[in-house]
């Protein structure tokens, strides 16, 4: 009997239960995706680490699965609001608590279960797309990937989980709420705000404060670039949350009562009775305006930081792997231990051979220049001829340096890049040499924190403590990987690591490189999307929890002349102005943060990945709009539906 009952209002109530469904499927359909991500055999093959992928997977999963069971619980309460003058009947004809929550459970369970066929057969085709997106940043050409039952079983297992939260919000709302709150509870008179001057104080120094934030973060990072100490982004980090939460809940209690004092904007047309609707409305949401808030912003930071870095990958590696392999040696140390011919066979079997360029570091054992930094324990200066330098440089397209009785001082390390030598004047051999210049932008060609260029007349009489090699090979791309292994058991030893060997292979960096961003990207995508998933069902259904007031309020604009088309605008001003509030923020972040991500790519010289981080950040805010204005075309016509039409009809 009961199941028939929630068969029946299942059916007459489809309108109220659309965006609940809408939600759940495609929160099923995203999980599933990542699920079978996770649990498919293909990680493993394609990402290297891919047991570490897969556990850092996991615990997003977990975290992301909490927040959903805690906003679909929210949501839930939300569609019994909808039917309390339901429920209240039902309760006053004898049915009992259990008896109502039965028939709620019952429907939930078949709306959820008709959510998840629907969910699963749409996560077929999102886990395909997510899975294009990995072999895209991976490098590698797509194929169809199959379905994991693994996936499928903790897909399901989650979204139990979540029903099951979600039906203990429903039975602790149930067993507390009176009758006459569940018959008479539209009729509430909501309270105004109180003190609205103290809440727009708030929402200014909220505001500030988030612009604070931001300031800090943006010179805290480029202290950090440039070398130097910066303070703790957790302060930063718990700042922001901070000032989000308390703008929204200012400016939700303050900006309908500065609106109102304004006589010809409340004059026009029906905005006194739309600023009446928001003012009680907004005040009562506030705190969840504030957190839906801080969910879409982290969303779009998320989204765009992980685009940012994957732009970015490129350039980087260019700079810290300016040749396919070089080879680092250390005469002193580990002389012998490395069979460079044997190595070379390895190379010119995996990638071919074209041209090798030697240089040269030697030492005086002093510390000259190392005395000018802060570095505690400073190894010996590190001098590179001039000739040695610009036959590295020269194949990389940079232009050759040129002394003239001076010294030059590359860094490696931004910290080292602090230090002044201006002043110095370094003696070597009888002869002065004077300081030509400070560079850190020239591509990564040692460890060291930084080394110095002479003329080559100046490392006659020193000792050579390094002799190292540059390839360029025939083939630029190669299995980086298996040359890695190879020359890893080439060069293996009982007193060596054996996982450490002294060439460096840019394929194989590029192919690391690749891994962790197709694991941040994907993942951010899936956080972010579900995010801002939950962020409109709440909108959405919030704004159909309250058509029954609605209803009563424009029927009585209808008994006093209001023709349907006023209603209709009144209405979609009303719920515009509601979903707007707690949207803006974060659809204005994508400004600054597109701005940082140009300055920060510019400050490490990406001039390239730079000019895409605009349009990273732009088509992240398209399609956080179109997510929006889907849910809140759904929720505008439903209410429309209900509200308006039902009195001209």
């Amino acid at each position: 009997m009961y199941f028939k009952l929630a068969l029946r209002n299942v059916k007459r109530q489809m309108e109220n239960y659309l965006i609940y469904f809408l939600t759940v499927s495609l929160t099923v359909a995203l999980l599933f995706a990542i699920n079978n991500i996770i649990y498919s055999s293909n990680l493993t093959v394609f990402v290297d680490r891919g047991e570490s992928a897969r556990t850092a997977l996991r615990i997003m999963v977990v975290m992301i699965s909490m927040v959903v069971a805690f906003v679909l619980s929210f949501s839930t309460s939300f569609l019994l609001k909808c039917r309390k003058r339901e429920f209240g009947t039902y309760l006053t004809l004898g049915m009992t608590r259990k008896n109502l929550l039965t028939i709620f459970l019952a429907e939930t369970l078949v709306i959820c279960s008709i959510a998840l066929g629907a969910g699963l057969a749409a996560g077929i085709f999102f886990f395909q797309g997510l899975m294009a997106v990995m072999m895209k940043l991976l490098e590698m050409e797509f194929s169809i990937a199959s379905c994991s039952a693994e996936g499928l079983f903790r897909t399901v297992l989650l979204i139990v989980g979540i029903f099951l939260l979600a039906s203990t919000a429903s039975a602790i709302y149930l067993k507390r709420v009176s009758i006459y709150d569940l018959i008479h509870g539209e009729k509430k008179v909501e309270k105004g705000v109180r003190h609205p001057v103290c809440c727009f104080f708030v929402t200014a120094v909220s505001f500030s404060a988030l612009i604070a934030c931001g300031i800090r973060f943006w010179t805290g990072t480029d202290t950090a670039l440039r070398g130097g100490s910066a303070e703790s982004m957790e302060y930063l980090l718990a700042g922001f949350i901070l000032s989000v939460l308390f703008f929204h809940m200012g400016i939700a209690k303050s900006i309908v009562f500065l609106l109102l004092r304004r006589p010809k904007l409340c004059s026009r047309g029906s905005n006194t009775f739309v600023l009446r609707q928001l003012s009680g409305s907004l005040n009562a949401n506030s705190v969840m305006f504030g957190c839906l808030a801080l969910l879409m912003s982290l969303a779009v930071a998320g989204t765009n930081f992980s685009f940012i870095q994957k732009a970015s990958q490129e350039e980087t590696l260019i700079m810290s792997c300016p040749y396919d392999i070089m080879y680092y040696a250390n005469r002193i140390y580990r002389e012998g231990e490395i069979p460079l011919e044997e190595a070379e066979s390895l190379i010119e079997e995996y990638a071919g051979i074209e041209q090798k360029i030697s240089w040269r570091i030697y030492e005086t054992g002093e510390q000259e220049f190392y005395s000018r930094t802060d570095y505690s324990m400073a190894p010996n200066d590190s001098f590179m001829p001039l000739s040695d330098f610009n036959a590295l440089m020269e194949p990389l397209g940079v232009e050759p340096a040129k002394l003239d009785g001076q010294f030059m001082i590359v860094c490696s390390n931004p910290k080292a890049a602090r230090a002044d030598w201006s002043d110095m004047v370094w003696e070597q051999d009888g002869k002065t040499y004077t300081f030509q210049s400070s560079r850190s932008d020239y591509p990564k060609i040692t460890y060291l924190y930084f080394y110095v260029v002479v003329p080559d007349e100046a490392v006659a009489n020193m000792e050579c403590v390094e002799e190292s090699m540059a390839y360029i090979t025939k083939r630029h791309r190669f299995d980086g990987m298996g040359l890695r292994q190879a020359l890893i058991q080439l060069c293996a030893s009982d007193d060596m690591d054996n996982d450490r060997i002294e060439f460096e292979i840019r394929e194989h960096v590029r192919r690391e490189e690749n891994n962790i961003s197709a694991i941040v990207v994907v993942g951010a995508l899936f956080a972010s999307a579900v995010f801002l998933l939950l962020a409109m069902a709440i909108l959405a259904l919030k704004t159909l929890s309250a058509l029954g007031e609605d209803k009563r309020r424009y029927g009585i604009l209808f008994r006093l002349g209001m023709s349907e088309r006023e209603q209709a605008r009144a209405l979609f001003r009303q719920t515009f102005s509601f979903f707007l509030l707690p949207f803006a923020l974060p659809l204005a972040m994508s400004i600054p943060v597109a701005a940082f991500g140009v300055h920060l790519m510019c400050l490490q010289n990406m001039e390239t990945a730079a000019q895409m981080v605009p349009m990273i950040a732009g088509i992240v805010a398209a399609v956080m709009a179109s997510l929006y204005l889907l849910y809140y075309t759904a929720a505008y016509l439903i209410a429309k539906r209900a509200v308006v039409r039902g009195y001209t009809t």
